[in-house]
């Protein structure tokens, strides 16, 4: 399970060392790791960084290396060090003797979206729920060409103090959230505020999502069952209970198909579409019958389709019958 420290941002006054700026900001992501908020996207961009040992190293020599291997020329317990284009590191402390003291993994922020998939316009991480139990799932699809995982994840509610916990999913494409003081019974005033950290060797980028949990619902596939020339339409079995106090709305629409080939729920946008509360429906001979549920108290989103197509009985041949 990933839990978050909230980062404090630092801001230095505008300064510089020869040709090369200080970095104007940077923040914590966790403990020993430093983001630099900078646009070094240019080729040869360079910015300084003001790294410290510890407090309780203040006057002592100390030494300096950039992944435990790579000595620098710096000494004592506050340095800078030069971060070019998006190439952090790691900078480690040592005593004269050569003792480990303490270590900072320097990273930065990528403005652009380069770690996973997605457009402004689609979004890039995307959450969803079957019910209203305050659990639901966010996920996202990493870019091939980056090795990216989680850095960090940030989740709260808007103004009240909450307790939402995340684990990460064994696929490491999506996130399994738990709301443990959520009510699925009151009316749910806050919005949840969820910051995803992506890492891509020296590189962070940060994706932001606000939403409710009534955003967000999607319930299951609805169940189909045939009683005489009726449809029966059930609620999806992960569906909140009771049923009277979390109602659905059905779509449903009737289509005919070739022989042959398969019924495509989804591609038929130019059937009759009838919503309806009711949970039964008329059998008509020569359709297929597909049905998707949404709650029906909250504009969110619709269901998958299911889809009941009448078996048409295959005469028997009569050479079958002869013999």
């Amino acid at each position: 399970m990933i839990f978050l420290v909230i980062g404090i941002l630092v801001v230095l006054p505008h300064a510089s060392a020869g040709s090369i700026k200080v970095a104007e900001s940077y923040w914590t992501l966790k403990a020993n790791e430093l983001v630099v908020d900078e646009d070094m996207a240019k080729y040869g961009s360079k910015v300084l960084v003001p790294l410290v040992c510890g407090e309780a190293f203040e006057g002592q020599k100390i030494i300096w290396k950039r992944e435990s291997r790579e000595e620098l020329p710096l000494q004592g317990n506050r340095v800078f060090v030069i971060v070019e284009e998006r190439q952090g590191g790691t900078y480690t402390c040592y005593s004269t003797e050569g003792n480990y003291l303490n270590h900072t993994l320097v990273l930065v922020q990528w403005r652009y979206r380069k770690i996973i998939k997605g457009t402004p316009e689609k979004g890039y991480v995307h959450c969803s729920t079957n019910n209203y139990s305050g659990s639901f799932r966010c996920f996202w699809a990493w870019d091939e060409t980056r090795a990216g995982k989680v850095a960090f994840i940030k989740i709260t509610r808007s103004h009240i103090v909450g307790n939402i916990s995340c684990s990460l999913d064994s696929s490491a494409g999506s996130i399994t959230c738990q709301d443990h003081a959520y009510c699925p019974y009151a009316e749910e005033m806050d919005h949840i505020d969820l910051t995803i950290y992506f890492r891509s060797n020296y590189v962070i980028e940060t994706y932001y999502l606000q939403f409710r949990i009534s955003d967000i619902v999607r319930p299951d596939m609805v169940r189909i069952n045939k009683k005489n020339n009726i449809l029966e339409l059930q609620y999806p079995e992960s569906w909140s209970t009771p049923f009277s106090y979390f109602p659905l709305t059905f779509q449903v629409k009737e289509i005919r198909c070739r022989r042959k080939r398969i019924c495509n729920c989804s591609n038929r946008r130019s059937a009759k579409v009838d919503l309806t509360q009711e949970q039964q429906w008329p059998l008509k001979k020569g359709v297929t019958v597909c049905v998707r549920a949404q709650d029906d108290l909250a504009n969110s989103s619709w269901g998958e389709w299911s889809q009941y197509k009448k078996e048409k009985h295959k005469r028997q041949n009569k050479k079958d019958g002869l013999k």
